[in-house]
């Protein structure tokens, strides 16, 4: 569990790399739709393996002319191994190996899916980061008691009970973050009632 600084840091953090990997994802994949779509494709031979993930090429122009090119491939490949490779008006003198469209849909829905799956942890952050606030707001501090200690499915916790405000005793769970909770022991808390009676609270130790 992360305290309200935490909070601040760890949803910032997560919000930029969400961000900047959706950009990236933009920009890299403009790249590929632009070959795909606006470029041409032509069937070349691998003539020379120029290292990493560049290869030598050659393949036969509208014109009939033979043409040597430097390639960027996505798989291993030897000499006089035949592949079909795209050119961009923009770079004709580098051939590509685009993935097929179904492989960059597949890839775009499992990026929609972590990018679904952050964001919705960092809208849980704002969330809790909004209970801080209005705990800072409307908050009113307090001493509660541990009536009882239970353990369920194994997660422990207590319940407590405190005096609002208008006189009012009140009862909820606190579950510990550090420390094992004692019944009887009393608790330092920050409260504040919602119009629907739930009790929003913080224990100032455990932040």
């Amino acid at each position: 569990m992360f305290n309200k600084k935490g909070l601040i840091k760890i949803s910032t953090l997560l919000m930029a790399a969400l961000i900047i990997l959706a950009a990236a994802v933009v920009v890299f994949q403009y790249k590929q739709l632009d070959y795909i779509f606006n470029g041409k494709m032509v069937a070349a031979t691998v003539v020379e393996d120029l290292g990493g993930d560049k290869v030598k090429v050659v393949y036969v122009s509208d014109g009939g002319e033979e043409i040597f090119a430097k390639a960027i491939v996505k798989q291993n490949v030897a000499k006089g191994d035949k592949l079909n490779l795209y050119y961009s008006k923009k770079h004709t003198d580098v051939l590509y190996q685009i993935p097929s469209r179904s492989m960059i849909i597949m890839f775009d829905v499992v990026l929609l899916f972590v990018e679904f799956l952050g964001w919705s942890l960092v809208m849980r952050m704002l969330k809790k980061l909004r209970k801080y606030k209005k705990l800072e707001k409307k908050g009113v501090k307090t001493q509660a008691t541990i009536t009882s200690v239970k353990n369920t499915s194994g997660v422990l916790g207590a319940d407590i009970e405190f005096t609002d405000a208008s006189g009012n005793k009140r009862t909820t769970v606190y579950y510990p973050t550090s420390d094992i909770p004692i019944a009887g022991e009393t608790l330092d808390i920050i409260y504040y009632i919602k119009r629907t009676g739930k009790i929003v609270f913080i224990v100032p130790k455990d932040e």
